[in-house]
Parts: structure tokens; sequence; C-alpha cells
């Protein structure tokens, strides 16, 4: 009897035993075995997927000190990000950890990334490029004044498409924007044109004719205010409303020569110009803020402008960073291993893009200072312009353009 009570009294302990190891689950681990199964998840999946489980893992993951040991693990000997967040962004941390591990997975990683090359179109140096439909359209407006739109192939089997429009212009295309499905191409006649992007390829909607004396050499849009405007080489920058008609809604001249490069938000407008200068126009008075000499040496010759920063490239390969919060000053100086001048910059959360004269486009992280994720050489020469959308890179020189974009998954 002892035996048999025994073996009852072992069978109800061991099945309590398996009750109890039936019920255990994340919740039940230890803080820190609960992080080092993290380490092996993205970014993207704890915040978008796990943190959204239960009221526990959501107080684990919700701790900016996490996501700010999990970036300086993926960019050691970096500071991140060259300037502090806003202190009312809850997001910063979360959002910036996803980006960057987006981005260096991405270049990093040889065979993540597949290229394209769209040629044999355009039979000159393409000075427009411009991104959309989350990158599946690409718009290029070239030196023998032709504008083409290019449909990127999306299933595996497709090919690219490609519709052209041979004397878009009277002169050489040399900057394209957009505000929805309305591209505005600017060119050396002096002329903007507004092109409706349809389903088969761009149709002329309207001429905007400019009242200078020099080419049109860039333009800029801000889609949430439905404006645009663009810079000549008389010196002069002109803003118009899409929405009304064919004159300017503000004319100004900030610079002592030509107006180079544009940038555009809801408040401000930056422009950039071959006297070293980058002017910024408060949108909101209508009236010049300030001008900034970026160097003495060199002058500015790509800008992009995100949340609180700016970036600038300029024609000794350097790039400038300006702090919008404290009034645009000069915060930070970089050398590049460009050989040539900056011809185009793109910074977002996740990198910093630059291409250069010298044939090369370098993706960058975006710390202080910059690490280097990876170098790619464009096939068709100097490059002279570059876009970047939903992570497809478009690079333009001449005669050609060069795709780069992630891989299909299969």
């Amino acid at each position: 009897m002892c035996d048999e009570e025994a073996n009852v009294e072992q069978n109800e302990n061991d099945h309590q035993f398996d009750k109890e190891e039936e019920f255990m689950s994340l919740l039940d681990l230890p803080i820190e075995i609960f992080l080092h199964i993290c380490s092996f998840l993205d970014a993207e999946t704890l915040m978008h997927s796990l943190s959204l489980v239960c009221k526990q893992f959501y107080e684990v993951l919700n701790d900016d000190l996490f996501w700010k040991m999990r970036i300086n693990q993926i960019l050691q000997n970096t500071g991140y990000p060259i300037l502090p967040p806003a202190e009312d962004d809850e997001l910063f941390w979360k959002l910036s950890c996803v980006a960057i591990e987006k981005q260096t997975s991405l270049w990093k990683n040889e065979n993540s990334m597949e290229k394209l090359s769209l040629t044999n179109v355009q039979y000159s140096t393409i000075d427009g490029l411009l991104l959309m439909h989350k990158g599946k359209i690409c718009i290029s407006g070239a030196r023998d004044r032709s504008l083409a739109c290019w449909s990127l192939p999306v299933e595996e089997n497709d090919h690219v498409r490609y519709t052209c429009i041979d004397l878009a212009h009277n002169g050489w295309i040399w900057d394209l924007t957009a505000i929805d499905n309305m591209v505005y191409s600017c060119s050396w006649d002096q002329n903007i044109k507004a092109w409706n992007l349809t389903t088969t390829g761009l149709v002329h909607f309207k001429t905007y004719e400019m009242i200078v004396t020099g080419a049109l050499l860039c333009i800029a849009s801000c889609p949430e205010l439905a404006l645009f405007a663009t810079g000549s080489f008389c010196k002069t920058v002109l803003v118009f409303d899409s929405r009304s008609g064919y004159s300017p809604i503000a004319r100004y001249q900030p610079h002592q020569r030509a107006v180079i490069r544009l940038a555009m938000n809801s408040d401000y407008i930056l422009s950039a110009s071959e006297d070293k200068t980058v002017s910024i126009w408060d949108q909101r008075v209508r009236r010049i803020m300030k001008t900034v000499t970026i160097s003495k040496e060199s002058f500015p010759m790509s800008m992009s402008m995100q949340t609180n920063l700016v970036y600038v490239g300029d024609s000794n390969a350097k790039l400038h960073v300006l702090d919008l919060k404290s009034g645009f000053e000069p915060v930070k100086c970089y050398e590049t291993e460009h050989k040539k001048g900056i011809t185009g910059v793109h910074f977002t959360p996740g990198c910093v893009i630059t291409s250069s004269m010298d044939k090369t486009v370098r993706i960058s992280s975006p710390t202080d200072p910059p690490q280097n994720l990876t170098t790619l050489t464009c096939g068709y020469g100097e490059i002279a312009s570059i876009d970047y959308l939903n992570n497809v890179l478009a690079v333009s020189g001449t005669e050609g353009i060069e795709i780069w974009r992630p891989r299909a998954r299969t």
C-alpha cells in the first residue's frame, strides 16, 4: 500500500508540474531573458507587433533606453542623432531604430538590392530625375529636351515600359518636382510646364511663362500647401500656387549670383547659390529670414531638408549640416570621400545619400560623424541627379539611369 500511495502522489506531482509547464509563457521569463530574445527580432517587429501583444510587453519596449542601446550596437563609435530630438517626440527613438536597421540591412547586404538600367531613350545628360508612386514610376528630363516616364517592373517577369515626349521644352530640362499626380518641369527656355501623370504617361496640362531673363535652374514643391517655387540664372526665386493662375504669388531676389538649388516645406524655402550662400525665405511672413554663408572656398550644389535638419553638399565634396531650430546656423561640417562636388544629397532618418561628379554614390549613416554603409559606382559617367523614395534609389548621368531597389522576396 505504501508503494501504491507513493506512486499516486508522484503521479499527482508530475501532473501538477506538467500543468505549470503548460501555462508557462514569455510573461513568466525574467526581463533579461525576454530582452535577449528581443535581440533576435528586428526593430519593426518589436515596435509594430510584439509591443502590442500585452501591457507588460508594451511597458518593457516603451523604454527609450532600450532603443538607444540598440542603435548604439548598430552604429558604434558615433553620435546619434546629430542634434537632440524634440522633447515631445515620443516615437523618435523607436522610429529611428526601425529606419536605421532597415537601411543598414539594405545597403550592407550585397544581395539585398537589385539594379536596373534605363537607357537608349534619352541621348544626353539627364539632369531632371523624380521618383513617384512609391518608387514604381520614374520621370526623367534631359538636355536633349525630352521628358520620359518609366514604369518599373513589379512582377518577376515584367519588363520596363516607358513613354517619351521628344520636344517637351525648347531648352535643356534642368529639374523636376511633383504635387500629387502633377509633374512640374523647368527648363533653360524660361518656362515651367505642368504634366498630368496618367496610366499611359505624361499629358501636358499648362505652361507657366516666366518673366525672367535667364534660364530656370531648379524647382521644388510643398504638396501640403500646393505650392511650388523655381530658381533662375538671373538670381530670382518665384513662388506659385498650383491651384490658381499663371502668375507668381511671390517673387524675391536673395542672391548675388544664379540660384542653383531649392528645398521647400510648409514654413520655409531654402535657396542655394553660386555666391556661396544659402538663403532662407519665411513663407508665413513672405520675407527673407536670413542668409548663411556655407563656405568661403566653395559653393552649395545640393540640399535636403527634413524635420529640423538641413544637409548641404558643396563643390569641394564637403557635407554641411544646418540646425533649423537655432535659426539655420551651420553646426557640423564633414569631409566625405568623394573626390569632386556633391551633386545630390538625400537625408532620411535611416541614412544619408550623397552623389558626386566623381561617378560615385555613398550611402552613410545619419550620425556624427557619418559612417559609410556602401559605395556605388554609376555606369553613366558624372552623376547629374539622384532621388530616393520607398527604399528605391534612382541615379542619372549621361544617356542613362540606374535604379537600385530591394529584391522581391520569394
